[in-house]
């Protein structure tokens, strides 16, 4: 008696037809994917820039002293042309006068954001924000100072707006891209 034993497998056939249905779905979501890692690098950017906020603020208090954050140049300088998107830093600002001097300690860099993003403040927080003595934000001047910073992406269906109050406690809201220019 001729008895064919089977053997458990796949053929060649099936095994190209299975891959070429798992390549039709992963090209079907990889768009998806990109956009869901686009808004993870821009959520990424405006918790980072909270973050250097907060820590000017606890800076402030704790040193007793008035602390800046600022758009920064490449030979850490305040900005005073271009923009948050070129990068910020956090120094202390000995003089209050919202400019880094040589003598004065940088606390914390950040470098440029990437390609397709761009961060904005409006009129009080166009270069800088500043924390004095109470961790109260403040304009050179003494005033209070209070904005929003928008962080957008050209391509972003999402954008990020932080909102820094008049006590200078900031907050992170999540919008609509069409908040952006």
């Amino acid at each position: 008696m001729n008895v064919r034993r089977r053997l458990w497998g796949f053929t060649l056939l099936e095994a190209l037809v299975v891959l070429a249905l798992v390549a039709v779905l992963a090209s079907m979501a990889a768009p998806a994917m990109s956009r869901l890692r686009q808004q993870h690098r821009l959520q990424a950017q405006a918790e980072a820039l909270f973050n250097s906020l907060m820590l000017a603020r606890s800076e402030a208090l704790r040193q007793q002293q008035r602390v800046t954050v600022c758009a920064r140049t490449a030979d850490d300088r305040c900005a005073a042309v271009g923009g948050w998107t070129q990068g910020w830093m956090v120094f202390a600002d000995a003089n209050a006068n919202a400019q880094r001097e040589s003598s004065e300690q940088v606390l914390q860099k950040h470098e440029a954001l990437p390609a397709g993003m761009a961060l904005e403040g409006n009129s009080l927080v166009s270069r800088y924000v500043s924390y004095g003595l109470e961790g109260r934000s403040q304009t050179t001047s003494g005033a209070f100072q209070a904005g929003t910073l928008i962080l957008c992406h050209v391509d972003a269906v999402q954008a990020w707006h932080l909102v820094i109050n008049a006590l200078g406690k900031p907050r992170l809201e999540k919008i609509a891209a069409d908040g952006c220019r």
